[in-house]
């Protein structure tokens, strides 16, 4: 991991036209390099909220700098606020008219059968209250290949919300839960790109020079993006479905220069590479993602199926958008 400060930004630019947040607003504030600036002379700047932690900055860095991580570390460092500890926030989407349209119930019991196995899943918030059939259509899929998954209960958020408020105190707590829920030795399969990137970047940031940090380490390393894991580890060619009328879309954390998943999504499918505005709670109060909408609108024209594999990205799509296009997981398209 780049333990290096902002400082050591050359202010080349290559990151500008990468920076979701820089295209829309055209101020040098808001790109990163411009945060750059800020952040190593500690000017406070209300930009730094509208990252949208894509991390697209690291990737076109000669440095590999990642604006996320510099501004994450220097947050964490902080006493910061602690908020409630949330198992599962999704159900707060019932605060939200259309959010009560696309939230679905989950019951653990359907479960029991995979309390032991040769991988865990982690059970996100999205995979459990908003693309469920996803991992139903999963476990179908994997029955016949000899191994079997492992889903323990009682499976928390990976914390994304406190991520974005900053709040290093409450995150830890779930990160802790992850270390007591995957303690074993065996790879830990994601179907959320997010809660991979939260899992792969931000824990190992939040615990720096703790106790717990090569647990926390170890645990990165063996965390893996559903299709990644199918590819790599169980050798399987993964076929989606295809069709003009329907759009694959690459969640900004899938091109993170953490995995090779963008690659072997890129041999496979057409797909569009835009970010959806994040959801982070912070910008949604401000009506940012609705002004952000009018960037990439037009790429759904004539589409009657928009497939993604992140829970926030899911999210805004269905909040934003009116069907058609219909939104669902890749892994609902799995052939």
């Amino acid at each position: 991991m780049n333990k290096e400060g902002p400082e050591i930004c050359v202010r080349c630019g290559k990151c500008l036209p990468q920076c979701p947040s820089y295209r829309f607003f055209l101020q040098e504030g808001f790109s990163p390099r411009g945060r750059n600036f800020l952040l190593d002379r500690e000017i406070p700047s209300q930009s730094f909220d509208f990252c949208l932690f894509c991390d697209r900055c690291a990737g076109i860095c000669p440095y590999g700098l990642s604006f996320p991580q510099l501004y994450l570390r220097r947050a964490f460092e902080k006493k910061g606020v602690e908020y409630p500890y949330l198992e599962d926030p999704l159900p707060l989407l019932y605060l939200h008219p259309r959010g009560r349209q696309i939230f679905k119930g989950f019951d653990e019991s359907v479960l029991k059968e995979f309390q032991s196995g040769d991988f865990y899943i982690f059970l996100s918030c999205g995979l459990k209250h908003l693309y469920p059939s996803a991992l139903f259509i999963f476990l179908e899929k994997v029955r016949t290949l000899g191994v079997k998954p492992h889903l323990p209960g009682a499976q928390d958020c990976c914390g994304i919300p406190y991520v974005s408020l900053r709040s290093a105190k409450t995150l830890k707590r779930y990160a802790l839960r992850k270390l007591e829920l995957f303690s074993e030795k065996k790879p830990l399969v994601t179907f959320c790109a997010t809660c991979y990137w939260v899992i792969k970047r931000v824990y190992p940031l939040l615990f720096e020079g703790a106790l717990q940090a090569e647990s926390v380490i170890e645990l990165a390393g063996r965390t893996l993006f559903v299709t990644e894991f199918l590819r790599e580890s169980l050798g399987l060619s993964i076929e989606f479905e295809e069709g003009p009328r329907l759009l694959y879309h690459l969640p900004c954390h899938l091109k993170s220069p953490l995995t090779s998943v963008e690659k072997g999504i890129k041999n496979k499918l057409e797909i569009e590479d835009f970010c959806c505005g994040s959801a982070k709670p912070t910008l949604w109060l401000r009506g940012f993602q609705k002004d952000f909408f009018r960037l990439w609108k037009g790429r759904l024209l004539g589409k009657s199926i928009l497939a993604t594999a992140c829970t926030g990205c899911y999210l805004n799509f269905n909040l934003l958008i009116r069907r058609p296009p219909e939104v669902k997981h890749w892994m609902e398209l799995w052939r």
